[in-house]
C-alpha cells in the first residue's frame, strides 16, 4: 500500500511518502493511528485512489492513501 502525506501532517511525520503493509481489514482509521503522527486527527481528511473516505474505511491492497489536513480561512 502507498501512503502519502500533505501539508503540515507530513512535516509532522517527517516524511511524505511510504510503503507500507497492512493485515486484512485495517480502515484508515486505524492505518493513520499506527502511523503515529503527533496530530489530532479530528482535522485530517482522507482519500483511497482519489477518492474522499471516511475513516471507516476498509483499505485493500494496492490503495494509495493519501490524508491531508483540512485548510481553513478566515
Amino acid at each position: 500500500m502507498r501512503i502519502r502525506l500533505s501539508g503540515l501532517l507530513a512535516s509532522s511525520a517527517g516524511y511524505k511518502g511510504m510503503d507500507k503493509e497492512i493485515g486484512d481489514g485495517t480502515t484508515a482509521g486505524e492505518l493513520f493511528i499506527a502511523l503515529g503522527i503527533p496530530v489530532s486527527g479530528d482535522w485530517v481528511r482522507i482519500s483511497v485512489n482519489g477518492v474522499l473516505r471516511d475513516r471507516k474505511h476498509v483499505l485493500v491492497d494496492g490503495d494509495e492513501v493519501l490524508y491531508f489536513p483540512v485548510g481553513g480561512g478566515g
